[in-house]
């Protein structure tokens, strides 16, 4: 019984360890059509830090990543993080194509 109690914890636990990040969404269309070359800049330093952070957090331990590791051997963190970066990257990859639209310096 004592280990029933015990395994359904760490089970408990490691379901709710996975790390959570950010998302960064999609440019709209309002902000493809009124962000000037200023608001992409200050955007695209905005995703620069986003992408940084990430990065950072993903490659520091933590006792969240140590129990998502005994819950699912890592595997939601991982998902986590890469979904995290693509949202990261795509917005990034998209102020970057804006900025080339609008001849910004």
């Amino acid at each position: 019984m004592h280990r029933l109690v015990v395994v359904s914890l760490l089970i408990f636990l490691a379901a709710c360890a996975t790390q959570r990040y950010g998302r960064q969404t999609e440019l709209s269309q309002v902000e493809r059509q009124e962000f000037s070359c200023k608001d992409i800049r200050i955007e695209i330093a905005k995703s620069d830090e986003f992408l940084s952070a990430i990065r950072m957090q993903r490659r520091d331990t933590s006792g969240a990543h140590v129990l998502g590791a005994l819950g699912d051997f890592g595997i939601g963190n991982v998902m986590e993080g890469d979904a995290a970066e693509l949202s990261g990257e795509k917005r990034l990859k998209q102020l970057k194509e804006l900025s080339a639209e609008k001849h910004c310096k």
